[in-house]
């Protein structure tokens, strides 16, 4: 995206990386401590269903959203039972996430490349360029 709208990388990804490893992961951590914390979890569902009591039309729907809700919570909150240790793994799994990350993989390999290439073109014209400026001042 940087060479398409002609940002310097270094500015492109020094953004990227403010926004995802700074911004990005404290709004995530933020999130799963919140779901995680029953007491927290607890306490921003009663106050969801406090502020959404007072929408007109949505008290009467409330009682089944919350009911649903909660079972969804414990559906999830629970246990899961422990898979047994004799059961064998899969050989080969040819499926769509497969074909997935291999094109993914691929576009990441080609942008590392055009990377490199680029940063070498640049580098290579700014020799020519010095080369040049020392011949001009020779002659």
């Amino acid at each position: 995206m940087c060479g398409q709208f002609g940002i310097p990388f270094w500015e492109f990804f020094l953004a990227t990386m403010i926004g995802k490893a700074i911004i990005k992961t404290h709004i995530q951590t933020l999130f799963i401590i919140s779901v995680c914390n029953n007491q927290l979890l607890d306490w921003v569902e009663n106050e969801l269903i406090w502020v959404l009591s007072f929408v007109p039309g949505f008290a009467s729907f409330l009682p089944s959203i919350v009911a649903k809700l909660q079972s969804m919570k414990d559906k999830y909150m629970a246990t899961k039972p422990r898979v047994p240790l004799n059961v064998e793994a899969k050989k080969w799994d040819f499926s769509l996430a497969f074909i997935w990350n291999t094109v993914v993989w691929f576009m990441l390999m080609n942008f590392f490349v055009k990377i490199v290439n680029a940063t070498a073109q640049r580098y290579a014209k700014e020799q020519q360029e010095k080369e040049i400026a020392t011949l001009e001042k020779k002659s």
